[in-house]
C-alpha cells in the first residue's frame, strides 16, 4: 500500500512532456546570461547623461587641432562634469574603461533565451502584431509582444521579449495589438524581419519562435489607442 501511495505521489509530481506551462515574459530571459555585474545599473539617469557628456568632451579635447577659447571652454565643461560625478561617488574612469565589456554582456543577455523553455508547450499572454503576406492577405504569422504599442508608438522590446508565431489554427486577428493568450510549442530560433508599421519600417528581431495551436481571447482592460483596425506590412523576409 505504501508503495502504491509513493508511486501516485511521484506521478503527481512529474509533469508530462505535453503539459502546458503557464509563463510570463520574465521567464523567457536566460538567467545565466543575465547574471553579470552591471555597474551602470546603479546610476541615475542624470549620472548616465553626465557620464556620456564626459566621454564626448574627452574625445573633443583629444583633437590636436583644438585651440584657444574653444579648448578652454571644453576643458572647463569637462572639469565641471567630472567634479559633479566625483561628488556623487561615481568612479568615472573605472566605468568608462568597462563600457565596452558591459555593452557586450548586455547584448549577449538580450539575445539569450531561457533554455529550459526550448521545445516546451507554453501559454503566454501578450499583444499580437499580425503580418500580412501577398496581396495583404493574412500570412498566418506575426509577433507577440508584452505591451501594447511596442514597435510603433513605443520602442521594440528586447529580442528575448518578442515571439514570432506561426498559427496552426484558423484564428485571425481582428486588430493590431489585440490582447490574447497564445498556446503552443516555443523554441529558441532567432529571426530578423523588416515590416512596415504605423511609424514606418521596423526591424523585428525575435529570439523565440512559437508554433501556436490555440489562441485564447483576453478581456480588454485598457482602451485601444492604436487608432487602426489593421496596418500594412511588407512581405515577410524572415531570416
Amino acid at each position: 500500500m505504501r508503495a502504491v501511495l509513493c508511486l501516485l505521489l511521484l506521478m503527481g509530481l512529474m509533469q508530462p512532456a505535453w503539459a502546458v506551462k503557464q509563463v510570463n515574459w520574465q521567464d523567457l530571459i536566460d538567467p545565466a546570461a543575465a547574471n553579470f555585474e552591471d555597474p551602470f545599473a546603479a546610476l541615475s539617469l542624470a549620472e548616465l547623461r553626465s557620464l556620456g557628456t564626459v566621454l564626448r568632451l574627452r574625445k573633443l579635447r583629444a583633437d590636436p587641432d583644438l585651440q584657444g577659447d574653444v579648448r578652454a571652454d571644453i576643458e572647463d565643461r569637462l572639469d565641471r562634469e567630472e567634479a559633479k560625478l566625483a561628488a556623487s561617488g561615481v568612479d568615472t574612469d573605472g566605468l568608462l574603461s568597462r563600457r565596452q565589456e558591459i555593452g557586450r554582456k548586455r547584448a549577449a543577455a538580450v539575445m539569450a533565451g531561457n533554455p529550459e523553455l526550448d521545445g516546451r508547450r507554453i501559454s503566454i499572454p501578450g499583444y499580437v502584431i499580425p503580418v500580412l503576406g501577398e496581396e495583404n492577405a493574412l500570412s498566418g504569422s506575426g509577433y507577440l509582444v508584452p505591451e501594447r504599442g511596442m514597435c510603433s508608438h513605443m520602442p521594440a522590446p528586447d529580442p528575448n521579449q518578442m515571439i514570432r508565431y506561426t498559427l496552426a489554427t484558423d484564428w485571425t486577428a481582428d486588430s493590431l495589438y489585440e490582447p490574447v493568450e497564445l498556446v503552443g510549442t516555443l523554441s529558441i530560433s532567432p529571426t530578423r524581419q523588416e515590416i512596415t508599421l504605423i511609424d514606418g519600417q521596423v526591424e523585428m528581431i525575435a529570439v523565440f519562435d512559437m508554433q501556436v495551436t490555440s489562441v485564447l481571447p483576453r478581456v480588454q482592460k485598457e482602451p485601444d489607442t492604436s487608432g487602426r483596425s489593421f496596418l500594412h506590412f511588407m512581405r515577410p523576409r524572415a531570416q
